[in-house]
């Protein structure tokens, strides 16, 4: 099976587990302040398990460092501006306005995956 498969389907999975499954209330409640751990919490949950699907798939520790560390201010990062530019447009009142910036969110989101794909895979090379 080829590598980039197995790593994209891999980072895929955990978002769906670090998104959907393991993300609690107060991860999600801390996402929009910079004084509360929710979110830095969950963009480490986010770098740790894409840490662990890189490693699986044979990526070099240096690598993986590299991209934990990215993940994590680029997940916060979006995250953040998530919750804010959502707090401030009152998505929440507003269906159509509310799954556009989800949407949009976890677009964002599997970019990041595409890169991270991308970077791990050329590093092989």
């Amino acid at each position: 099976m080829p590598l980039v498969f197995v790593l994209f389907s891999g980072l895929l999975l955990k978002h769906f587990l670090a998104d959907f499954v393991f993300q609690p209330r107060w991860m999600l409640a801390g996402k929009g302040r910079l004084s509360a751990p929710g979110g830095y919490v969950h963009a480490a949950v986010h770098a740790l398990g894409s840490g662990l699907v890189l490693a699986a798939c044979g990526i070099a520790g240096p690598v993986i460092a590299a991209v934990a560390v990215g993940e994590f201010a680029v997940h916060y990062g979006i995250d953040f501006a998530k919750d804010r530019i959502g707090e401030h447009s009152r998505a929440e009142r507003s269906p159509r306005l509310y799954w556009q910036l989800h949407g949009l969110d976890q677009l964002a989101h599997q970019i990041t995956y595409v890169a991270i794909t991308y970077m791990a895979t050329a590093s092989l090379a």
